[in-house]
């Protein structure tokens, strides 16, 4: 079968990666000419338009609940505080680092919420993990990125939060998950919108392609596509297996960055995210492995 071919499952695993880092790069530039919000009103009602057909059928009153907690922490939470902080900062790769944490926010959140006590393992590797983060963020080289940080800090908790919410949803596939947040999420970030004294006029002065490159490129080639294929992956291989490849994609984001703005990359950074990556790595081969899905 094509799904125990392991060089067809390796490049669908690294073209998800490879789309995911990407779609760091499509935010700043998207952020260049289009505020946060407005960008993401246009595109969730794309995403919602092409993913109509999972919306078809209401689920059951439980899970729409929880799918409305889920699109409060995904949509303004997550994706809302991630535009802002690549808005504030020049350090893409730095915010694709912090990103990661997700995953051990949303061990915590089990911890917290749900007593899902971790293993001890787990436990080092969240020790790891946050003491990076304290690191990266006294950093002196990247003192000017502190509130950026900060707010990506923000943005990966709210995605562990979701993490955690969308587990309760039994009678929705990931592909209805994502319709569906992208349709209650339209009017959360057009109220956003208009808190902010923006509008979609802002369209008509989008002066580079680029800009709208990029924002296909996060509709059709992270949301969508990258999404598709990691519903794919889940379905039908080990989630152990595969997970631990997500931990190239701030590797290839800082590399993209470097190439395409200029990034610069010290010693310092290099050691921090190392610090931090090791640490979420400890949390993905712990035992217990769970599902988990990226932006």
């Amino acid at each position: 079968m094509i799904t125990d071919n392991k060089v067809f499952v390796l490049t669908l695993v690294l073209l998800v990666v490879i789309l995911w880092a990407g779609n760091f790069i499509s935010i700043a530039y998207i952020v260049k000419e289009i505020d946060p919000f407005t960008a993401l009103t246009l595109r969730f009602t794309v995403v919602t338009l092409v993913l109509i057909p999972f919306i078809l059928k209401l689920p059951p009153l439980k899970d729409f609940i929880y799918l409305f907690l889920a699109t409060i922490a995904i949509v303004p939470g997550h994706f809302g505080l991630l535009f802002l902080s690549i808005q504030y900062t020049k350090s893409v790769g730095g915010i694709s680092v912090l990103l990661q944490l997700a995953i051990p926010f949303s061990i915590l959140f089990s911890w917290i919420l749900f007593k899902d006590r971790p293993s001890n393992l787990r436990i080092i590797g969240l020790v790891i993990a946050f003491a990076g983060i304290v690191f990266l963020l006294y950093d002196p080289s990247l003192l000017e990125s502190k509130k950026a940080f900060l707010i990506a800090v923000g943005s990966a908790l709210c995605l562990g939060l979701y993490f955690v919410i969308v587990k309760k949803i039994k009678n929705i596939k990931s592909m209805g998950i994502i319709a569906w947040s992208s349709l209650l999420g339209i009017p959360m970030m057009y109220i956003l919108m208009l808190l902010n004294n923006q509008s979609f006029e802002i369209i008509y002065n989008i002066k580079s392609n680029s800009t709208y490159y990029s924002f296909i490129y996060t509709v059709v080639g992270s949301s969508i596509l990258g999404h598709s294929i990691w519903a794919y992956l889940i379905k039908t291989q080990d989630i152990s297996f595969i997970s631990p490849f997500l931990l190239l994609v701030p590797i290839i984001t800082v590399i993209l960055s470097a190439i395409i703005f200029k990034e610069e990359i010290t010693l310092n950074f290099i050691i921090i995210s190392t610090i931090i990556i090791f640490g979420i790595f400890l949390v993905f081969i712990s035992k217990d492995g769970k599902t988990y899905s990226k932006d």
